[in-house]
Protein backbone atom coordinates (compact mmCIF):
# COMPACT_ATOMS: atom_id res chain seq x y z
CA UNK A 1 0.00 0.00 0.00
CA UNK A 2 2.30 2.50 1.13
CA UNK A 3 4.50 1.50 -2.44
CA UNK A 4 1.38 2.62 -4.03
CA UNK A 5 0.70 5.52 -2.61
CA UNK A 6 5.04 6.44 -3.37
CA UNK A 7 4.73 5.42 -6.78
CA UNK A 8 1.10 7.70 -7.29
CA UNK A 9 2.76 10.42 -5.15
CA UNK A 10 5.64 10.70 -7.75
CA UNK A 11 3.95 10.74 -10.63
CA UNK A 12 1.94 13.38 -10.11
CA UNK A 13 5.13 15.62 -8.89
CA UNK A 14 6.90 14.49 -12.93
CA UNK A 15 3.43 15.69 -13.95
CA UNK A 16 3.59 18.79 -12.17
CA UNK A 17 6.96 19.52 -12.83
CA UNK A 18 7.25 18.77 -16.55
CA UNK A 19 5.52 22.34 -17.57
CA UNK A 20 8.31 24.39 -15.97
CA UNK A 21 11.02 21.77 -17.32
CA UNK A 22 9.84 22.56 -20.75
CA UNK A 23 9.48 26.59 -20.12
CA UNK A 24 13.25 26.51 -19.45
CA UNK A 25 14.45 25.03 -22.54
CA UNK A 26 13.74 28.58 -24.21
CA UNK A 27 16.73 30.17 -24.23
CA UNK A 28 17.46 33.71 -23.06
CA UNK A 29 18.54 34.72 -26.36
CA UNK A 30 15.62 33.28 -28.16
CA UNK A 31 12.97 34.88 -25.26
CA UNK A 32 14.67 38.45 -25.84
CA UNK A 33 14.08 37.76 -29.99
CA UNK A 34 10.63 36.79 -29.09
CA UNK A 35 10.07 40.37 -26.98
CA UNK A 36 11.37 42.19 -29.76
CA UNK A 37 9.04 40.84 -32.42
CA UNK A 38 6.03 40.46 -30.36
CA UNK A 39 3.77 43.19 -30.60
CA UNK A 40 1.96 45.88 -33.20
CA UNK A 41 4.54 47.88 -34.95
CA UNK A 42 3.65 51.40 -37.23
CA UNK A 43 6.10 53.28 -40.03
CA UNK A 44 4.44 56.85 -39.65
CA UNK A 45 7.06 58.58 -38.57
CA UNK A 46 9.11 57.04 -41.37
CA UNK A 47 5.99 57.65 -43.95
CA UNK A 48 5.78 61.64 -42.42
CA UNK A 49 8.99 62.39 -43.81
CA UNK A 50 9.04 60.45 -46.95
CA UNK A 51 6.72 60.60 -49.99
CA UNK A 52 7.70 57.16 -51.16
CA UNK A 53 6.79 55.23 -48.00
CA UNK A 54 3.41 54.50 -47.42
CA UNK A 55 1.62 53.91 -44.07
CA UNK A 56 1.60 50.75 -43.08
CA UNK A 57 0.74 48.57 -39.47
CA UNK A 58 2.94 45.48 -39.04
CA UNK A 59 1.26 43.13 -35.81
CA UNK A 60 3.15 39.82 -35.03
CA UNK A 61 2.41 37.60 -32.44
CA UNK A 62 3.75 33.98 -31.23
CA UNK A 63 1.40 31.30 -31.99
CA UNK A 64 2.10 27.38 -31.47
CA UNK A 65 3.53 28.44 -28.00
CA UNK A 66 3.36 23.96 -27.04
CA UNK A 67 6.15 23.82 -29.54
CA UNK A 68 8.71 26.03 -27.43
CA UNK A 69 12.15 24.12 -27.68
CA UNK A 70 14.77 26.49 -29.32
CA UNK A 71 12.25 27.77 -31.49
CA UNK A 72 9.33 29.74 -31.90
CA UNK A 73 6.50 30.15 -34.27
CA UNK A 74 4.53 33.35 -35.27
CA UNK A 75 2.24 34.50 -36.69
CA UNK A 76 1.94 38.10 -38.31
CA UNK A 77 -0.03 40.46 -40.74
CA UNK A 78 0.60 43.75 -42.63
CA UNK A 79 -2.08 46.67 -43.22
CA UNK A 80 -1.83 49.45 -45.31
CA UNK A 81 -3.43 52.83 -43.94
CA UNK A 82 -6.06 52.60 -47.05
CA UNK A 83 -6.57 49.14 -46.70
CA UNK A 84 -10.07 49.21 -44.86
CA UNK A 85 -8.50 47.18 -41.88
CA UNK A 86 -7.54 44.05 -44.66
CA UNK A 87 -3.98 42.86 -44.51
CA UNK A 88 -2.39 42.57 -47.87
CA UNK A 89 0.07 40.17 -46.19
CA UNK A 90 -0.70 36.94 -43.87
CA UNK A 91 2.32 34.81 -43.10
CA UNK A 92 4.07 32.55 -40.50
CA UNK A 93 7.50 32.67 -39.48
CA UNK A 94 9.84 29.67 -37.77
CA UNK A 95 12.47 30.80 -35.93
CA UNK A 96 15.10 28.60 -34.96
CA UNK A 97 18.01 28.68 -32.95
CA UNK A 98 21.30 27.33 -34.31
CA UNK A 99 23.95 28.51 -31.98
CA UNK A 100 24.15 31.22 -28.95
CA UNK A 101 24.22 33.77 -31.60
CA UNK A 102 22.64 32.62 -34.78
CA UNK A 103 19.27 31.73 -35.76
CA UNK A 104 17.44 30.57 -39.09
CA UNK A 105 14.08 32.23 -39.72
CA UNK A 106 11.89 29.84 -42.20
CA UNK A 107 8.88 32.17 -43.84
CA UNK A 108 5.52 30.35 -44.66
CA UNK A 109 2.17 31.70 -45.92
CA UNK A 110 -1.36 30.16 -45.50
CA UNK A 111 -2.71 28.46 -48.66
CA UNK A 112 -5.79 30.04 -47.98
CA UNK A 113 -6.60 33.30 -45.97
CA UNK A 114 -6.99 33.12 -42.43
CA UNK A 115 -9.84 34.70 -40.84
CA UNK A 116 -8.69 38.54 -39.53
CA UNK A 117 -7.73 38.96 -36.48
CA UNK A 118 -9.83 41.31 -34.31
CA UNK A 119 -8.20 40.85 -30.49
CA UNK A 120 -4.62 40.25 -31.10
CA UNK A 121 -4.06 40.86 -26.83
CA UNK A 122 -6.49 37.81 -26.37
CA UNK A 123 -5.74 34.93 -23.98
CA UNK A 124 -6.79 32.38 -26.31
CA UNK A 125 -4.00 31.05 -28.91
CA UNK A 126 -4.34 32.04 -32.25
CA UNK A 127 -5.12 29.27 -34.66
CA UNK A 128 -5.16 26.85 -32.07
CA UNK A 129 -6.64 24.67 -35.48
CA UNK A 130 -3.63 25.45 -37.87
CA UNK A 131 -1.59 23.12 -38.82
CA UNK A 132 1.85 23.53 -40.49
CA UNK A 133 0.24 21.21 -43.48
CA UNK A 134 -1.86 24.85 -44.11
CA UNK A 135 1.44 26.55 -44.80
CA UNK A 136 3.38 26.97 -47.93
CA UNK A 137 7.09 27.46 -46.96
CA UNK A 138 8.43 30.19 -49.04
CA UNK A 139 12.27 29.47 -50.59
CA UNK A 140 14.00 32.56 -48.53
CA UNK A 141 15.30 31.93 -45.52
CA UNK A 142 16.56 34.42 -43.17
CA UNK A 143 19.94 33.51 -41.67
CA UNK A 144 20.39 36.41 -38.42
CA UNK A 145 22.80 36.77 -35.97
CA UNK A 146 22.63 39.17 -32.56
CA UNK A 147 24.19 42.01 -32.70
CA UNK A 148 23.24 43.08 -29.23
CA UNK A 149 21.74 41.88 -26.17
CA UNK A 150 19.13 43.54 -27.65
CA UNK A 151 19.78 43.64 -31.56
CA UNK A 152 19.17 40.99 -34.31
CA UNK A 153 19.56 41.61 -37.53
CA UNK A 154 20.26 39.45 -40.73
CA UNK A 155 18.49 38.20 -44.00
CA UNK A 156 18.44 35.84 -47.07
CA UNK A 157 21.38 34.71 -48.95
CA UNK A 158 22.55 36.02 -51.79
CA UNK A 159 20.68 35.04 -55.24
CA UNK A 160 19.02 32.29 -53.74
CA UNK A 161 15.38 33.83 -52.61
CA UNK A 162 12.65 33.70 -55.62
CA UNK A 163 9.49 33.11 -54.02
CA UNK A 164 6.68 35.81 -54.90
CA UNK A 165 8.32 37.84 -57.75
CA UNK A 166 7.23 40.28 -60.39
CA UNK A 167 7.44 39.14 -63.57
CA UNK A 168 10.55 41.64 -64.44
CA UNK A 169 12.55 39.96 -61.26
CA UNK A 170 14.22 36.72 -60.91
CA UNK A 171 15.38 37.15 -57.17
CA UNK A 172 14.93 39.33 -54.14
CA UNK A 173 16.64 40.41 -50.91
CA UNK A 174 14.81 40.37 -48.01
CA UNK A 175 16.75 42.48 -44.53
CA UNK A 176 15.95 42.04 -41.18
CA UNK A 177 17.07 43.86 -38.23
CA UNK A 178 15.00 44.01 -34.99
CA UNK A 179 15.57 45.51 -31.22
CA UNK A 180 12.67 46.05 -28.28
CA UNK A 181 11.58 49.41 -30.26
CA UNK A 182 12.28 48.71 -33.61
CA UNK A 183 11.46 46.46 -36.48
CA UNK A 184 13.03 47.19 -40.16
CA UNK A 185 12.12 45.05 -42.99
CA UNK A 186 14.22 45.67 -46.60
CA UNK A 187 12.98 43.64 -49.38
CA UNK A 188 14.02 44.49 -52.72
CA UNK A 189 13.87 42.38 -56.34
CA UNK A 190 16.54 42.19 -59.35
CA UNK A 191 16.46 41.02 -62.62
CA UNK A 192 19.14 38.97 -64.18
CA UNK A 193 21.88 41.58 -64.67
CA UNK A 194 21.46 42.55 -61.10
CA UNK A 195 19.66 45.69 -61.69
CA UNK A 196 17.10 46.85 -58.81
CA UNK A 197 13.56 46.59 -60.27
CA UNK A 198 11.35 46.56 -57.41
CA UNK A 199 11.71 48.03 -53.78
CA UNK A 200 13.86 51.03 -52.48
CA UNK A 201 17.22 51.64 -52.88
CA UNK A 202 17.31 54.21 -49.95
CA UNK A 203 16.69 51.92 -46.78
CA UNK A 204 14.21 49.63 -45.71
CA UNK A 205 10.43 50.15 -44.23
CA UNK A 206 11.37 51.06 -40.59
CA UNK A 207 8.62 50.15 -37.88
CA UNK A 208 8.30 51.99 -34.57
CA UNK A 209 6.56 49.41 -31.62
CA UNK A 210 2.91 50.61 -30.43
CA UNK A 211 2.20 47.74 -28.31
CA UNK A 212 4.15 45.21 -26.82
CA UNK A 213 2.37 41.71 -26.79
CA UNK A 214 3.24 38.99 -24.03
Amino acid sequence: MFKRIFIITLLIQIILIRPIVSAQKLSKELKQLRENLSGRFSNEDQARFSIDTKPETFVMKQIWAEKENDELWFYAERFRADSTNLPHQQFVWHVKQTDQNRYFIEIFTPKTSLPLITDWKSKTPLFAGLTDTMLVKLSCPLYIVRKTMIEFTGGTKANTCVAGLPANAVYKTIELYCSESTLMLWERGYNATGKLVYGSDKGGTVFRKLEQFK
